[in-house]
């Protein structure tokens, strides 16, 4: 294993940062996106790691950059690497690796893939894919219809609790014998 700049190998008995299995399975490929003329087309990464990750939980060993680069996997703050770290809970999952601000017209792209993540080990599979977003995130709309049906049977079961309640305090307290 190297440093984060590539060219000095880590000392296997030295202190690993970032430590864990997830950091050093970093997923590490890189993608370029051109349309039909060649123009590659801009991948924006500088926010796709939440703000809280970036600004609280990830950052590089308080040194001098040649010098955390001599110590560290990766660079703890880039942005990749934040969105990477974030688990999934199911063994598929996407993993946001930039935006395109722009619109993208109909025609042929072309995706160029530097390929240094290797699955092969794990008989695993990687795939690129475009997708538009809305104010409640992608298309998949599953998690807003839930959240839509258990609010109404709240609402609903209230009401119903609420009924209830207003017509056993209308008949009164229930009334008992003495013998």
């Amino acid at each position: 294993m190297f440093a984060a700049d590539d060219s000095t190998p880590l000392v296997a008995d030295e202190p690993a940062y970032p430590c864990g299995l997830v950091a050093k399975s970093f997923f590490n490929d890189t993608f370029t996106l051109k349309n039909d003329a060649g123009v590659e087309i801009d991948i924006n990464s500088d926010n796709i790691a939440w703000k809280s990750d970036v600004e609280y939980k990830f950052k590089n060993l308080p040194l001098a950059e040649a010098e955390w680069k001599k110590k560290q996997w990766h660079d703890v703050e880039d942005p990749h690497f934040i969105v990477w770290m974030r688990t999934a809970g199911l063994p598929n999952f996407r993993k946001l690796y930039g935006e395109i601000s722009e619109d993208l017209k109909q025609g042929d792209y072309q995706l160029e893939i530097v390929n240094i993540y290797d699955v092969s080990s794990f008989a695993g599979s990687k795939y690129f894919v475009l997708s538009t977003t809305n104010l409640l995130g992608g298309t998949n709309y599953f998690l807003a219809i839930c959240y839509i049906i258990v609010g109404a049977l709240c609402i609903m079961f209230g009401i119903i609790f609420f009924i209830a309640y207003m017509g056993r305090k209308q008949s009164g307290p229930a009334q008992s014998s003495n013998n």
